[in-house]
C-alpha cells in the first residue's frame, strides 16, 4: 500500500518543485508552502462539507454530467480552495509578489490533489486497476488541479496587486475562472462514460486539445507575473 500512496503523491512533489523553481527572485518561506499544502488537504474536507447536503438528496443522481461536473466537482472544489488561499494570504507578510499569488494557490490546488490521487489509488488498488488510474491521473487530473490553481493564483494576485476599481471583478473571476476550466474537464470525461464510442472519442479530443491549450496558458501566466515582478522590484533591491 505503500507503494501505491507513493506514486499517488509522485506527480504533486513533482509539480510542487517545479512551481517552487518558477519563484527565483524571492523565494517564499518552505513553511509557509508547506502550510499552503496543508490547507489544500484541509480544502478537500470543506468541499466535501459544501458538496454534502446535494449528495444526501440524491441531487447529483438526476442531474446530467455536466451539472455533475459542476455542482458535484467544481464549484465546491474551487470554492473550497479559493477560502483557503484567502484564509493563508491575508496575513501573509511574504505575499509582495504577483507570482507569490500563483505560487500559494498551487500549494494548495496540490494539497488537495495530494489526497484526491490517494484516494483514488487507493480504491484503485482495492480493485487492481491503480497503475492504469495511477498513470491516467498523473498525466491529467494532477496537471488539471495545478493548472486550475494557476488560474486561480493569477486573478487573486491582480485583485491584490492590481487596480482598487477591479478588484472586485478579479476576485470574482479568481473564483469563476478555475470554476469554469475544472467544470469543463470533468464534463468532458464524465460525458464519454454515457454516449457512443465515437462521439466519446470525439470528447476526448476536445478534452486532449483544452488540456494541452490550459497547461500552454498556465506557463504563459507563470512567465507574465515573473517579468512583470521583475520589472516592478530591481534585481538590486530584491538582492539587498
Amino acid at each position: 500500500m505503500w507503494l501505491v500512496i507513493m506514486a499517488a503523491l509522485l506527480p504533486v512533489v513533482l509539480l510542487f518543485l517545479y512551481i517552487w523553481r518558477q519563484d527565483i527572485r524571492q523565494p517564499e518561506p518552505l513553511k509557509w508552502l508547506v502550510k499552503g499544502l496543508l490547507y489544500g488537504v484541509v480544502s478537500v474536507v470543506v468541499a466535501l462539507m459544501l458538496a454534502s447536503p446535494m449528495a444526501e438528496l440524491e441531487v447529483f443522481d438526476s442531474l446530467s454530467a455536466w451539472a455533475n461536473a459542476f455542482l458535484g466537482a467544481a464549484i465546491p472544489e474551487e470554492s473550497a480552495k479559493l477560502l483557503m488561499l484567502w484564509l493563508l494570504l491575508r496575513r501573509n507578510p511574504y505575499f509582495d509578489e504577483r507570482l507569490d499569488g500563483i505560487v500559494y494557490a498551487c500549494c494548495i490546488g496540490l494539497g488537495f490533489a495530494g489526497v484526491e490521487n490517494v484516494m483514488y489509488l487507493v480504491q484503485g488498488a482495492m480493485a487492481g486497476n491503480w497503475v492504469a488510474t495511477g498513470i491516467a491521473r498523473a498525466i491529467f487530473a494532477v496537471p488539471g488541479h495545478f493548472s486550475f490553481a494557476i488560474l486561480m493564483g493569477y486573478f487573486y494576485a491582480k485583485a491584490h496587486f492590481g487596480s482598487s476599481l477591479k478588484r472586485g471583478i478579479n476576485y470574482f473571476l479568481a473564483w469563476l475562472m478555475p470554476v469554469i476550466a475544472h467544470g469543463v474537464y470533468d464534463g468532458l470525461i464524465m460525458q464519454q462514460q454515457v454516449v457512443d464510442e465515437w462521439v466519446a472519442g470525439v470528447l476526448f479530443l476536445v478534452f486532449l486539445t483544452g488540456f494541452v491549450f490550459l497547461r500552454r496558458r498556465s506557463k504563459k501566466l507563470i512567465a507574465q507575473y515573473q517579468k512583470e515582478d521583475a520589472e516592478t522590484v530591481p534585481v538590486e533591491e530584491v538582492e539587498s
